[in-house]
């Protein structure tokens, strides 16, 4: 079949551009009009045709005016962009994270993008996106049990994908879906702490690859792979410090550690630490490295390497806490726990992020100011400070014994 213009187009005031429907010429002469209405339109003396993907006049109308004041105010940027599909633009933002050597390129971006934007979005052209997909998908993902905060963080790259977009010319404004109002107000943020008998019955449940890390997040508040990237070269146990780069801290900045002196846990931690370094793999650089299996000789290929998943040795700890606490409850020995005992038993089952909003709460309780309490965990801003700073119950209960021993000191005319 060919395709033939339609003789009763609509055309709008000269010069800028008309409205027309094609016809489709069938194999046996007869015409077949399509209802989609189509625009045509000059720029520096090449002419544009296009479909409006509309079938209602007053539709085209408003589409071609878009179109000439694009071309009026010089932001035409060719028919094309309306062909951009969604998987050139995911594409383009993991790019532009690993361009500016943003951390959780991989954790965050690549992962969500890979596993949940990609199949869903991948195929779309980037000018059907429209809000009531979005909100569809929104829908479904929530349907799906993925909370809130998850689905904000989607959004958030789905919004830097058409903002790159429009940078970079492969998406027009006409086309830029509005964000606004879909992200929806987080109400499942965490707000776990590690009380100090839970820190030590837990320490002492972790075998000794993942014993260190853990001892530091609690003592200083740092990130998990602030930790677990360190080297010996950054360890001044002399000077009772650790320096972190810029490149090993989320908010690309370097800072010092402060480590305590001997006989705190941190401190004498790495001193310990130090001693089976240079026992088992002097030549490895990583202050946390794998041990190896002790049934396995010095030339344990494993032997010095960095941890970099602790999940095995986190997931042995909680089942240990949770028969130790069945035998504590019980009265029996750990291995006179019955496997519906030890179901039983709650054990300890936190985030290691906890971690870092204990340290924090800990390092307010000590007293230190907040301004250096920010320099030790990392944090920029007051704002996000104040998030892991989070008073629990025990905080409420220390406030009414306060209050308690303050009015109970009061005399009877008032007066202290």
């Amino acid at each position: 079949m060919t395709a033939t213009k339609d003789k009763k187009s609509s055309p709008t005031q000269r010069g800028l551009g008309s409205i027309y429907r094609r016809k489709l010429k069938e194999a046996d002469g007869t015409e077949r009009e399509i209802p989609t209405w189509h625009v045509q339109f000059s720029v520096n003396g090449q002419q544009f045709r296009e479909t409006t993907h509309t079938e209602s006049y007053n539709e085209a109308q408003k589409y071609l005016k878009r179109r000439i004041t694009e071309v009026s105010t010089g932001k035409f940027l060719g028919t094309r962009i309306d062909h951009t599909v969604m998987s050139e633009l995911l594409t383009d933002v993991i790019a532009d994270y690993e361009l500016k050597d943003r951390h959780s390129v991989d954790s965050m971006a690549r992962h969500l993008i890979d596993k949940y934007l990609m199949p869903h979005f991948g195929r779309m052209r980037a000018a059907n996106v429209k809000v009531p997909v979005l909100t569809a998908y929104m829908k479904t993902r929530k349907d799906a049990g993925r909370a809130v905060a998850s689905i904000n963080r989607e959004l958030g790259l789905l919004r830097r994908a058409f903002t790159l977009g429009g940078t970079n010319g492969k998406v027009g404004p006409a086309n830029m879906p509005n964000f606004k109002g879909l992200f929806q107000k987080e109400k499942n943020a965490r707000q776990g702490f590690w009380e100090h008998s839970e820190y030590e019955a837990f320490r002492d449940a972790l075998p000794v690859d993942e014993r260190g890390p853990f001892i530091f997040g609690y003592w200083t508040g740092c990130r998990l792979g602030e930790i677990l990237g360190l080297e010996w070269n950054q360890v001044d146990l002399e000077g009772k410090a650790v320096r972190l780069r810029a490149d090993q801290t989320k908010p690309g900045e370097a800072r010092i550690i402060p480590l305590g002196g001997p006989g705190g846990d941190l401190h004498d931690m790495l001193v310990a630490q130090k001693a089976r370094h240079a026992d088992l793999c002097p030549e490895s650089k990583w202050v946390f490295f794998r041990q190896g299996s002790k049934f396995v000789k010095r030339d344990s290929p494993r032997r010095g390497m960095q941890v970099t998943d602790i999940r095995k040795g986190w997931a042995k700890a909680v089942e240990t806490t949770k028969t130790l606490e069945a035998a504590q409850t019980l009265g029996i020995l750990p291995e006179d726990v019955t496997d519906e005992q030890r179901n039983a038993a709650k054990g300890i089952d936190r985030l290691f992020h906890d971690l870092r909003r204990t340290g924090v709460r800990n390092l307010i309780r000590a007293g230190v100011p907040q301004k250096v309490a920010m320099m030790i965990s990392g944090h920029k801003t007051t704002s996000m400070f104040s998030r892991y700073n989070i008073v629990d119950e025990r905080d409420l209960h220390d406030a009414a014994d306060k209050l308690a021993k303050y009015l109970n000191g009061k005399t009877g005319n008032g007066q202290k």
